[in-house]
């Protein structure tokens, strides 16, 4: 059986989750935390991100990397056109996804996170970060550290390339019922799963349970956003579990 080495409530997790559960292959996950807990992730791939899996002996980490090597060993179902160039497209906007959307739409969500839910945040500290605790000292830091004008700097920028890239898919959307076309790909996985802090998908494993649906109010709920948000909801009632 695969088995999926992540963080509780990180993004590219559940991008690595969800290629996992599209292929309709068995896994268990193994949840680590940040900090001294990494070095267990280093020994095994020789690097301290996630996702990392383990599958009949062999680690394979990053995301894209999992899903290039679950494509090869287990090709069905699809997650590549055999066409070049429809090929390439996919490839070109499943890296434009991470590096846009797995950069920016997490810090809008923690942004909000530390604004309107401050409760929260020690739960998420405790959660993710090894030693912190009940997260409070934690979190008391990190709201000082969110009122800064660096941050909030970032937090602009997260918020605006955020929108423009959720205007783009709205756009795909319209004329295709896939992001590429009219069968799931890889830059769908991709969509779906590194959108995972704009609205916590109704989906089983989470590190939060009760947080499942939660959305960043003018994102998850705008209207202009909502084809993307609601062809969302649909592939993972479709696709994932």
């Amino acid at each position: 059986m695969i088995v999926l080495h992540r963080f509780p409530l990180s993004h590219y997790s559940e991008k690595g989750r969800a290629l996992l559960e599209f292929k309709k292959l068995p896994f268990r996950i193994e949840e680590h935390q940040l900090g001294l807990p990494q070095l267990g992730i280093y020994r095994m791939s020789g690097q301290r991100k996630v996702p990392v899996i383990e599958d009949d002996g062999r680690s394979v980490a990053d995301s894209t990397a999992i899903a290039l090597y679950l494509e090869e060993r287990y090709p069905e179902p699809r997650l590549l056109p055999a066409d070049a160039a429809e090929r390439k497209d996919v490839l070109e906007l499943e890296a434009h996804l991470d590096r846009h959307m797995g950069s920016y739409a997490p810090v809008v969500w923690f942004d909000w996170l530390v604004r309107e839910r401050p409760e929260e945040v020690p739960r998420l500290l405790e959660l993710e970060v090894w030693g912190l605790g009940s997260g409070l000292l934690g979190a008391a830091a990190v709201r000082r550290l969110m009122r800064l004008g660096g941050a909030r700097r970032i937090v602009k920028k997260s918020e605006e390339r955020t929108r423009k890239l959720l205007a783009e898919l709205c756009a795909r959307l319209e004329k295709a019922p896939y992001l590429c076309g009219d069968a799931p790909t890889l830059a769908d996985l991709a969509a779906v799963g590194l959108a995972y802090h704009l609205e916590i998908p109704k989906t089983r494993q989470l590190g939060i349970p009760d947080w499942e649906g939660m959305g960043v109010p003018g994102f998850a709920d705008a209207p202009e956003y909502a084809r993307f948000f609601e062809w969302r909801r649909d592939f993972y009632a479709k696709h994932l579990a």
